[in-house]
């Protein structure tokens, strides 16, 4: 078996939703957007 990025990056979304936290995409956390975390990129 070959490690990859999609398998480490399913791995870990999977542990961090066992753990309670929310699963969020890039594009709806960006500054500017309604759901966004920060200000800036900067």
């Amino acid at each position: 078996m070959s490690l990859n990025e999609s398998i480490v990056e399913d791995a870990a979304l999977e542990w961090f939703g066992e753990l309670g936290y929310a699963i969020g995409h890039g594009p709806q956390l960006a500054p500017g957007e309604p759901a966004a975390e920060r200000d800036s990129f900067f």
